[in-house]
């Protein structure tokens, strides 16, 4: 094969999580279930669009390009389709595993189809791997996990930069730590940019970013294609890194979701009526709509803060989030679908104000505000939320932890939304059996 001389172009891709389960979608109310479920699918075909439209020269994929151990061969088999799209295009493939797609975790396999210069697609997990494709002048190093906690330094066993071509280092990686990510295959950015590599391209923390040191080379991770729930909000994509005659590099991101989660962040120091979250919302939905191309937008609407009307809001919150719901229907035209409001307010004193309340009512409002002001409130609080958790699924544990017995104010603030929330009820069920 004749060598490429000038510029070249590699796609950098992680975390795919193909047929990821998103195992909750069920217990939302009307969600566009077969759309989201199938976005990781799509989201990869649209890689490979990108590929062959951007006439890229090879394609590397940092870990976790499914989600786990297949329910099917489908899952594999729609790989196998898509990866035989570059290669009869001509585009060259690498791939590790990373800590979802171990070696040790995948039973079922299938024959991948081989580049086009008879090289194999995955890199091994019993070493450091290279793939040097010469007619490029582009060296690839890495290394597959053997098991999913993989929590020794790999990139340690990296060899020296091979001479006289580009060298791309593959490396599934929580580099320093990551929040929401286990610590595998801990690194520095000193470290890798001991190595002389060219570029690491990385994976495993879902979260693009550049953590290259001056002088340095990219040290990228380019997030994963696709965001699966709100924590991976925002757009989602892969990095082609464009390289000179010099070998010097320059990464440029390209979006590839085909499902968008975000959150409207509402102030509620801004908020003086409930109505003004809708209409914050409404304006929210309209700036989103242009800027998503297209794409589904799935919504959390979060309000927070100090707000004088911060009981009012926890006691109509199941009407408000209903006008929601009607705004994303009215005006996202099919595009827009609200996941859930969440309300993380206080009133501007953080002291309670329930207005005049009288018989029951103010007999709770005295307990909430005697329980306001007890010292040992934070130590109650911990041990209601222990006797929860323990009549909770053993899978529902982690929503408790983070709470510290130094935590007074989300102690208060707790104890603050849970109030005007049960008040609101109780007034709410007066009202109707008046």
């Amino acid at each position: 094969m004749e060598k490429k001389t000038g510029n070249r172009k590699v796609l950098h891709a992680a975390d795919i999580h193909l047929d990821s389960p998103l195992r909750k979608l069920q217990t939302y109310e009307d969600a566009p279930v077969d759309q989201i479920r199938g976005a990781s699918r799509r989201a990869l075909e649209n890689l490979v669009q990108l590929a062959i439209h951007q006439s890229v020269d090879l394609v590397v994929i940092a870990g976790d390009l499914y989600d786990g151990d297949w329910r099917d061969q489908n899952t594999g088999l729609f790989f196998v389709a898509q990866a035989a799209k570059l290669t009869q295009a001509g585009i060259p493939i690498v791939v590790i595993r990373g800590n979802h797609d171990a070696a040790n975790l995948m039973t079922s396999s299938l024959p991948l189809p081989k580049n086009p210069d008879g090289s194999e697609i995955m890199m091994a997990a019993d070493k450091v791997d290279a793939r040097v494709f010469e007619s490029l002048s582009i060296a690839v190093h890495g290394r597959s996990f053997r098991k999913r906690a993989e929590t020794k330094d790999l990139s340690k066993q990296y060899p020296k930069p091979f001479s006289g071509v580009f060298n791309l280092g593959l490396l599934h990686t929580s580099l320093t730590g990551a929040e929401g990510h286990d610590n595998y295959s801990p690194c520095k950015p000193q470290e890798l940019t001991d190595k002389e590599y060219d570029y690491w391209a990385l994976g495993h923390v879902h979260l693009r970013g550049e953590h290259g040191i001056d002088g340095g080379p990219p040290i990228v991770f380019s997030g994963n294609i696709q965001g699966r729930h709100i924590r991976e909000s925002g757009e989602k994509g892969c990095v082609i890194v464009e390289i000179d005659s010099r070998d010097r590099c320059t990464p440029n991101f390209h979006a590839l979701d085909v499902v968008r989660w975000d959150v409207c962040q509402i102030d509620a120091r801004t908020i003086d009526h409930p109505d003004d979250v809708m209409d914050q919302f409404e304006q929210w939905v309209t700036r989103q709509i242009t800027s998503a191309e297209g794409r589904l937008i799935v919504s959390r609407v979060a309000v927070s803060g100090p707000t004088a009307v911060h009981n009012a809001l926890h006691q109509r919150r199941h009407r408000i989030e209903a006008s929601l719901r009607a705004i994303a229907v009215a005006h996202g035209g099919g595009q827009v679908w609200l996941e859930k409001l969440r309300l993380k307010t206080s009133t501007p004193t953080h002291a309670f104000a329930f207005g005049d309340l009288d018989g029951p009512l103010a007999s709770v409002a005295q307990v909430v505000n005697d329980f306001r002001m007890a010292e040992d409130r934070v130590e109650t609080v911990k041990q209601e939320l222990a006797s929860l958790l323990s009549k909770l699924p053993i899978e529902l544990h982690g929503y408790g932890e983070g709470f510290s017995s130094d935590s007074m104010g989300q102690t208060d603030e707790l104890v603050a939304s849970a109030a005007a929330e049960l008040l609101g009820r109780l007034q709410e069920s007066e009202s109707t059996s008046e």
